[in-house]
């Protein structure tokens, strides 16, 4: 368990010590395709501020402070034009860099002076995996965007939803490091499994190896399987929120956990292919396709549902936990925990070392970057080398390391 102290520096990013240091990494924002050239601006809360997304009509983005400098309308109501986008207040007009460029309410003769000395907020954009990324930290010029393995691939070799959740960012990344809860909460899912996670079903208590990494922490969980072999499923954690899931089969997938405010988190799950276009014949399609209907917030499924739409029923019929969708599942029990843990109350078990492990990385990171470190893997741009989350059986007197190593050099 955590103390009390431990547990807010955490979790509050309000203003906070942890959210100052997060702002130095890349965060995911809002989805690319929802972003059309000249159309209307889209609203984005993070770290508990208010932003708005906008695409010029010449493709590129913009990401400022909702509020107008002016007198506080919000932008959201703005025009997009050109590149740039005006207040429909008082016609005050900003570049994608914040700059005013028109104050058209002054009179002529001090409208272009005032308009140089107004600057809003605005972050640096970067497009990929089919998303607007934004640097909200401090630096004058942004870091290089880390080689997560899914950069440069067509737009039909990747797909990105994402989900708001009623709960604090770090319950969203604890869950992505939990492999032992595969096995028990989502077990009716695994035997229709068509790849090799259904062997996570052999044994619910795996053991858990790690290697701290550059860019976050490398995650084994060791499950005993038949015939003397061990089943290996390897996560990745990239520095502050990113986990690269091993699925099982052909496809890949990221999850990603990022603040809204406190008590609110918007989590990023990120499908690909880097072979070929996404097909409908995989374990990923089949638990993210219902999703899709909702793809900027899929927890829409679940608003207004008692007990996030349990089905009592089903249960009774043999389903595990009762609720409609492997994804949805990981929802209801990360919400269920209140909208910020006390883990000061917590009892932790050999199951839970990838969290414990991850909370005193970010801790130790945290301290070091109030001190005036550089936050690890924020600097990693192209080096990133993690693996994108690997599945495989080896005789049980293999070295996991050795064998990972072995599968990501194929």
């Amino acid at each position: 368990m955590l103390s009390a102290e431990d547990n807010d520096l955490l979790t509050r990013i309000e203003h906070a010590p942890m959210g100052r240091m997060l702002r130095e990494y890349w965060t995911p924002a809002v989805r690319s395709a929802r972003l059309e050239p000249g159309g209307a601006p889209v609203r984005v809360r993070l770290f508990g501020e208010d932003f708005i997304a906008f695409r010029g009509t010449d493709g590129a983005v913009g990401f400022l402070a909702e509020v107008c400098p002016h007198r506080g309308a919000s932008l959201a109501l703005g025009r997009v034009e050109e590149c740039e986008i005006r207040c429909i207040y008082h016609g005050w007009k900003f570049r994608a860099d914040g700059q005013a460029v028109e104050t058209p309410s002054e009179p002529p003769e001090r409208a272009a002076s005032l308009a140089a000395r107004v600057r809003t907020t605005a972050a640096a954009t970067y497009e990929a995996g089919g998303i607007v990324w934004v640097y909200l930290g401090e630096r004058p010029q942004p870091p290089a965007f880390p080689g997560l393995p899914f950069v440069g691939l067509p737009d039909d070799h990747v797909r990105p939803l994402a989900a708001e959740t009623s709960c604090n960012w770090l319950q969203a990344v604890e869950g992505t490091l939990d492999s032992s809860h595969v096995s028990i909460l989502h077990q009716s899912w695994l035997d229709a499994s068509k790849g090799n996670i259904a062997q996570a079903a052999a044994d619910s208590s795996p053991r858990y190896e790690f290697d701290v990494q550059e860019y976050g922490v490398r995650f084994a969980a060791i499950r005993r399987v038949a015939d003397g072999k061990a089943y290996v499923r390897v996560t990745e954690f990239v520095m502050p929120w990113t986990a690269l899931i091993a699925t099982g089969d052909e496809d890949c997938m990221a999850i990603i956990g990022t603040p809204i405010d406190d008590t609110r988190s918007r989590q990023w799950f990120i499908r690909w292919n880097s072979e070929h276009p996404l097909t409908e014949d995989t374990d990923t399609h089949a638990w993210y396709e219902p999703l899709t209907v909702a793809p900027d917030d899929f927890t829409e499924l679940l608003r207004g549902k008692k007990m996030w739409g349990q089905d009592r029923k089903a249960m009774s019929a043999g389903h595990f936990s009762g609720i409609e969708n492997l994804v949805l599942e990981d929802v209801a029990i990360q919400e269920s925990q209140g909208p910020i843990v006390d883990r000061t109350k917590e009892r932790l078990g050999a199951s839970d070392l990838a969290v414990v492990r991850t909370r005193r990385l970010l801790l130790e990171t945290l301290r070091a970057h109030t001190n005036g470190s550089s936050p690890r893997g924020a600097d990693i741009g192209a080096a990133l080398k993690a693996s994108s989350g690997l599945a495989f059986t080896v005789n049980a007197d293999v070295d996991w390391r050795a064998a990972t190593e072995a599968e990501m050099g194929r």
